[in-house]
């Protein structure tokens, strides 16, 4: 502005001077400085009372407390009560996976496969798996890569982490199921909890970790309910110990199709993948993915019919 201000036509009398005119757009100058000066700057979200306690293990992991008041202070970052009582309270049921077998699906991962061939030629040079599987997998975690996951991870991480508390469970029990508020309570609900709250807890310096390695910030990687990642929905820890970088460009981008791709076949391969390996060897590599029998068959039935 001030730039403009000097370049444009100062006076038609050169006799009068420049500071008659440039004295009131300097004032002007000034007065907007001092608004900007005086704008409020975007206080940090006060911290969920609820989260406190992962705050304190954060801090014993090695985070500095600044660090973790940013990250679960962050924008997005509360306690789900809403999400873990939907997640949590029914019992859970077998997926149908007959969708996944359709003509119109199979079709679709065909054409992925064609126009995917040169990485997952090159993930079967180093794996041995087959890309008619990795393809099968991609498909069934994420519609190959349609729908990855709207959640904030480390909100959805950070709830689950605290699920072993007592402020936690009293904030769960205002919206959990009144029908079965008794099994909220029980010695086997809170024992779950505590599992589950350990491992969320590992998973979330997981996350920590991947967005320092990566330049990220934490609080703006998406993902499942759960906060699975990318195409092959893999969680923080996983995607630390088995994801691989497909497309070498130094990173491992589980939303990038050659790193989902390349990443799938090294989790099989890893688990005992082998190049012909039966029926049975084979459900018991991919069941490590996902512990559901209905899971394994929809995977290798999928994949036969891609071939």
């Amino acid at each position: 502005m001030l730039k403009y201000l000097l370049a444009s036509k100062i006076s038609r009398n050169p006799a009068q001077g420049l500071a008659p005119l440039l004295a009131p757009r300097l004032a002007c100058l000034l007065f907007l400085a001092c608004l900007l000066l005086a704008a409020p700057v975007p206080a940090l979200a006060a911290l969920d009372p609820v989260l406190a306690p992962l705050k304190a293990y954060l801090v014993s992991q090695g985070q500095s407390a600044s660090q973790a008041e940013t990250l679960l202070g962050g924008p997005g970052v509360h306690f789900e009560a809403k999400l873990l009582a939907n997640m949590l309270s029914r019992k859970e049921r077998p997926r149908d996976y007959r969708q996944f077998l359709l003509p119109e699906s199979v079709a679709r991962c065909r054409r992925f496969a064609q126009q995917q061939a040169p990485a997952l030629a090159a993930a079967q040079g180093k794996s041995g798996v087959p890309p008619e599987v990795v393809v099968a997998i991609l498909y069934i975690e994420s519609g190959l890569g349609t729908f990855t996951g709207k959640w904030p991870v480390v909100g959805v991480l950070a709830s689950q982490a605290v699920l072993d508390t007592p402020l936690a469970l009293r904030r769960l029990a205002q919206v959990w199921p009144k029908r079965q508020l008794a099994y909220l309570k029980s010695p086997q609900c809170q024992e779950r909890f505590a599992k589950r709250a350990a491992w969320a807890r590992g998973e979330l310096l997981g996350l920590i970790k991947i967005a320092k390695q990566q330049g990220l910030s934490p609080l703006g990687i998406k993902g499942s309910p759960a906060g699975a990642l990318g195409m092959p929905q893999f969680m923080p820890t996983s995607l630390l110990q088995w994801g691989a970088d497909g497309n070498q460009d130094g990173r491992v981008d589980l939303n990038h199709t050659a790193d989902a791709i390349a990443s799938v076949a090294n989790y099989l391969a890893a688990h005992g993948w082998r190049p012909g390996l039966d029926r049975q060897g084979q459900y018991q590599v991919v069941y490590t993915y996902n512990h559901s029998q209905a899971y394994v068959d929809t995977v290798l039935d999928l994949a036969r019919k891609i071939k």
